[in-house]
């Protein structure tokens, strides 16, 4: 009977296999669940039904029905290559959002297809293989095998495909000088321009290697930074509100946060005019309904494209960063009004943009060319500290951090959105004086505190809030107490408290005991503990 249903239906068996095996090397039954979910489920069960007709009727038009197969194993194993790079769930948004925006996405093919894995372009293989095999034919077997092997030579010959995240080391660069840091502040007089800088997706021990004409990062060793949860627009949400809304996937508004938002707050009581220049759309996770409700002015991918399109180009997430210069000088009024403009970049963002292409990054694993647009993003940095420097007369504070990390294979996580380790949730935090030159970096922090940081710093009067006045980072006395969550799924959970952070593994049942450098890890096995830390993570979620 196996031999017959191998003989009539070994794709079908094939489908069936690659869709139950998928994830099951993590021994998590939880991870399974993630990426097995109605949408991808639906979408196996639909092409294994189209396939399996299409099979047993090759007699009638085998060619094209060997084209229309072909078709549904490609798309097939992109749909779970595309969790498997992207560490992202498939669900219909996501199809609906990349046919909307086709004409952006599908230049971005290529850099997906650099991503996969050996095993990926296998598994590939051996469908077209069982696919093209006619029984009544069988030198195409051999034809077939012996292309099949070439291909397996090529991407076999580079190390890079198989360990894509060891190799950016040849072209690190050397920090800078010595540079002088103070870690605390009490306050920032005289009302200055307020520059904030997001990064997409730079953990802090990416960018300790990269070199600035102005800034020494390498001053960032021995901070810690932490965002609540690892994705763009709730990342974004939480420093200008103080509001991590872990307990929710999309941003949810209401009067109160519209209202007391750090925008807000700057223009009624500190008399400040508000921008923000973002060179990603807007136009997502309802980001639309609240940026430009809270800031005067948004320029967002779509304005810079209509005006720079054709000076910058635009790839899927957003454009090169080099077009914030223009739009600076077009929103900047140097008057005798204060700014605060939150600049938010993207090249960094997976699948990384580097807008130098001589450099042939594209060829390199993505860590190469990750750390390669990096570099870029640094230098789009520079130049806005340069146009501060020489078209402003008031001290300007540059307040450089990111929206959120990144992974490269860490704890088997890629991109962003489900890990809760450093790389994807500790981010670089600095202010830097533009004018005077002073470096002011704290020790601890978290965007939860952000916004009440800031009104802190400003506020020079002695009757602060004494509630304001403990979430201020820049205090000898603060003390970090954050909850974390992976977006969008229930993989981990974390809480940063009194020295240590508590990292739990939903899908195991596993909960973890760090330092804040992560390099001593402890299983916590006491029962009352680990009770206590999963009701603090719990009560700040629900």
């Amino acid at each position: 009977m196996k031999n017959i249903l191998w003989k009539k239906s070994p794709m079908a068996i094939f489908y069936s296999f690659s869709y139950f095996l998928y994830g099951f090397i993590s021994f998590s039954f939880g991870v399974w669940i993630f990426f097995h979910g109605v949408f991808i489920t639906l979408f196996s069960i639909l092409v294994l039904l189209i396939d399996f007709f299409l099979d047993h009727n090759w007699n009638k038009n085998f060619k094209l029905n060997t084209i229309f197969r072909l078709v549904l194993w490609t798309l097939f194993v992109m749909a779970f290559s595309y969790q498997e790079v992207y560490q992202t769930a498939l669900t219909l948004d996501l199809l609906i959002y990349f046919f909307q925006h086709i004409s952006l996405l599908y230049s971005d093919l290529f850099n997906f297809l650099l991503e996969w894995k050996l095993i990926q372009w296998m598994a590939l293989g051996i469908g077209f293989y069982l696919i093209v095999w006619n029984p009544e034919k069988e030198q195409k077997r051999h034809w077939f095998l012996l292309s099949f092997g070439l291909l397996l030579l090529v991407f076999l010959r580079s190390g890079s495909w198989m360990n894509p995240d060891l190799s950016w080391n040849q072209n690190q660069k050397a920090p800078n000088n010595v540079q002088r840091v103070k870690s605390n502040l009490e306050s920032i007089s005289g009302k200055p321009n307020l520059v904030l800088v997001l990064l997409e997706g730079v953990p802090r021990k990416h960018l300790v290697k990269i070199k600035s004409r102005y800034i020494n990062f390498s001053n960032l060793e021995g901070s810690h930074f932490w965002i609540p949860m690892p994705h763009t627009s709730k990342s974004l949400f939480t420093w200008m509100t103080g509001i991590s809304q872990l307990n929710h996937t999309r941003l949810q508004l209401d009067g109160s946060v519209m209202e007391s938002n750090l925008p807000k707050q700057l223009e009624r009581t500190h008399n400040y005019h508000t921008s923000m220049i973002y060179t990603q759309s807007i136009f997502f996770e309802g980001m639309d309904q609240f940026f430009p409700k809270i800031f005067q002015t948004v320029w967002e991918k779509g304005d810079l494209e209509k005006r720079y399109g054709g000076l910058y180009p635009s790839f899927s997430w957003g454009m090169d960063d080099r077009v914030v210069l223009p739009a600076l000088k077009q929103t900047s009024d140097f008057s005798k009004q204060p700014l605060f403009v939150l600049i938010g970049l993207s090249q960094t963002h997976s699948p990384y943009f580097v807008s130098n292409e001589k450099s042939r990054v594209s060829f390199r694993s993505p860590l190469d060319r990750y750390m390669v647009s990096l570099e870029e993003e640094v230098e789009v940095l520079d130049s806005i500290i340069s146009y501060w420097k020489e078209n402003s007369s008031r001290e300007t504070v540059l307040i450089l951090s990111a929206d959120h990390g990144e992974s490269f294979g860490e704890e088997g996580a890629h991109a962003h959105n489900y890990s809760l380790y450093n790389q994807e949730t500790d981010v670089p935090f600095l202010l830097y004086f533009i004018k005077s030159g002073q470096l002011y970096i704290p020790k601890l922090g978290t965007s939860v505190d952000f916004k009440d940081t800031i009104l802190s710093l400003l506020e020079t009067h002695s009757n602060q809030k004494e509630e304001i006045l403990k979430s201020n980072f820049f205090s000898p006395d603060y003390s970090p107490n954050l909850v974390l969550k992976t977006w969008n799924s229930e993989i981990q959970k974390s809480w940063i408290t009194e020295g240590k952070k508590y990292i739990y593994h939903s899908d195991r049942d596993l909960l973890i005991e760090t330092d804040f450098m992560e390099e001593k890890r402890v299983p916590i096995t006491n029962s009352l503990l680990k009770k206590k830390v999963l009701d603090e993570i719990y009560s700040n979620i629900r």
